[in-house]
């Protein structure tokens, strides 16, 4: 940890060629806190006059923008040498994290939900693109470098683009740095040639994020960067999505090329185009709430990660009270000022401040005291049921002793259901699924996972989860006096395979003879299978493939002769 004016660094969370990224606490009068992201331009680029100049302009403008879709900036200014930017701090995971986390569990992003993201990121741009002055003329802002990583999506299931404002200064700072190349792979033809932009480049950069989302496959990368580049000015793209992603509606590709259109002139004009398209593409999906939907994916994928992070955050606060306190005892040793310049160009006694500052030093060690102690305060009468399946068959039951909870909903209804256990004889369950599913209680609809039912009278239930791409599971489990059960449930994810020959064949799958072309295989399990099609005196065709739920393989293979 480190201070940094009226900012408390606590850890850094990523690091470029431009600036770097701090997960930052402001504390204020009467316990008042707040976590921020704090972007420090780096030192080197401090003497760079250019940059500066262009840098300081994009963020009094940027400063303008409150939409629902843009990481808000709060504060802009410089401490000692170094200039910074103090945004809204999203807890949850950039793009670029969330195409690993999919690509290592060999699944792919829901169709709806890559649809819904574009769609927020286009309505970030539309607002963005259209803001103008006092006088009513348009300001031009162009974000430049829409990518995965300036894509964030909070756990919650929200959208946020961030880095709005640096990208312009990126591009306009000496070439002698060497370290603004920006990325390659996101560039719009004309900004990948240098000629002038306008908002349309966003249009064409969102369309190769929306391109990705949807084929798990990136559109412009070569070998080289020289090799991406021309990629990327040639602007030409070989497979239609659908072509990849079966699951896709033919429609989809109509609108995503229309987004990488090579003539600026053929493209989406501007972004509120696009995201009606993209609400359309919604709608017939089918898809009512993919604002709740892209929270339980996040849920599902990032489980750990949020633990984690809720942990670290109790260590945090209570190191950053103590970080505080040192740093107070600190300044004690040091010649007192007359007077102090705030952000807002005030100057203040720092007498008067040193008389707030114990107080509130205070009021946050006794917030952190009473938070770790219900954290961590053990509770007899409680007992943990924790089902986990490893099959819709095979289910194993394991009780154990209340621990300490990790997520802050679920310690409330667990809290919740220990009193009315203690007071009323009542228990409870709190059930999870992966992916979600619909809950039951006796036939009964409780909602979507994650769920917790409460004031359950001792006795039998059977639970029920149902996924629409799923069939039905369901178990029964006992509750007692005072005893909170906990359910947890994977569904086993399955796809299909489809494979014709000419002439016919016998089909194998993973070394086993499935029948004879033309063969539809159901129920494949997700993950990498090989296909083998042969038949006596012909060359045999064979191909390893990946699969995921919901999703069809097909293969079509001309066999020739041996020797022919």
């Amino acid at each position: 940890m480190e201070t940094f004016g009226q900012y408390i660094l606590l850890e850094k969370v990523a690091a470029g060629g431009m600036a770097e990224l701090f997960k930052a606490k402001k504390i204020g009068i009467e316990g008042f806190e707040r976590v921020l992201a704090i972007k420090r331009i780096l030192p080197h680029l401090s003497s760079d006059e250019e940059f500066i100049d262009m840098f300081i302009a994009e963020a009094k403008l940027v400063a303008r923008l409150n939409h629902k879709n843009i990481a808000q900036v709060y504060d802009f200014g410089k401490i000692d040498q170094n200039y910074f930017i103090a945004m809204e701090y999203i807890r949850g995971k950039d793009l670029r994290a969330i195409f690993k986390r999919c690509n290592g569990k060999n699944i792919k992003l829901p169709v709806a939900l890559a649809v819904f993201i574009a769609k927020e990121v286009s309505s970030a741009l539309s607002y963005a693109h259209g803001q103008k002055d006092s006088m009513g003329r348009n300001l031009g802002i162009i974000h430049r470098d829409i990518s995965p990583q300036n894509i964030l999506i909070s756990y919650e299931g929200e959208v946020k683009v961030v880095d709005f404002g640096i990208a312009k200064a990126g591009t306009h700072s000496k070439t002698t740095t060497g370290v603004l190349k920006g990325k390659l792979s996101y560039m719009s033809p004309e900004q990948a040639w240098g000629k002038p932009i306008d908002h349309r480049s966003d249009i064409f950069s969102l369309g190769i994020v929306l391109y990705e989302m949807l084929t798990a496959e990136r559109l412009f990368k070569g070998d080289t960067e020289l090799n991406t580049l021309e990629k990327v000015r040639e602007a030409k793209v070989k497979f239609f999505p659908s072509s990849i992603n079966t699951d896709l509606p033919s429609e989809l590709d109509i609108k995503v090329l229309k987004a990488l259109a090579k003539e600026v002139t053929n493209r989406y004009q501007d972004a509120s185009a696009m995201q009606a398209d993209l609400g359309d593409t919604l709608f017939k999906l089918s898809c009512s709430a993919p604002g709740l939907l892209l929270r339980q994916f996040m849920h599902d994928q990032f489980q750990a990660d949020i633990e984690a992070e809720h942990k670290s955050e109790i260590q945090e606060e209570t190191m950053s009270v103590q970080f505080a306190h040192e740093a107070m005892a600190e300044e004690k040793k040091s010649p007192i000022p007359e007077t102090v310049k705030t952000t807002s160009g005030l100057r203040t006694p720092v007498q008067k401040k040193r008389k707030i500052l114990p107080y509130v030093i205070l009021a946050s060690l006794v917030v952190s005291i009473i938070a770790a102690a219900l954290m961590f305060w053990p509770n007899k009468s409680e007992k943990r049921v924790s089902l986990v399946s490893v099959s819709p068959v095979v289910n194993t039951i394991e009780t154990k002793k209340s621990g300490p909870q990790t997520d802050k909903q679920t310690d409330k209804q667990q809290n919740k259901i220990q009193k009315a256990a203690v007071e009323e004889g009542m228990g409870g369950v709190t059930i999870n699924a992966f992916p979600w599913a619909n809950v039951y209680l006796n036939g009964k609809a409780y909602g979507t996972t994650p769920q917790t039912v409460e004031g359950l009278k001792p006795g039998t239930y059977k639970v029920g989860l149902q996924n629409p791409d799923f069939p039905l599971w369901e178990i029964k489990v006992r509750i007692s006096k005072g005893e909170v059960a906990r359910i947890s449930h994977g569904f086993e994810a399955f796809g299909k395979v489809i494979v014709n020959a000419t002439p016919w064949a016998d089909v194998y799958l993973d070394g086993t003879l499935k029948g004879q072309t033309p063969l539809t295989i159901e129920k494949v399990p997700a993950g990498k299978h090989q296909i083998k099609v042969s038949r006596e005196g012909f060359l045999e065709y064979s191909k390893t493939f990946e699969i995921s739920q919901g999703t069809t393989e097909r293969f079509s293979a001309t066999l020739k002769k041996e020797g022919g």
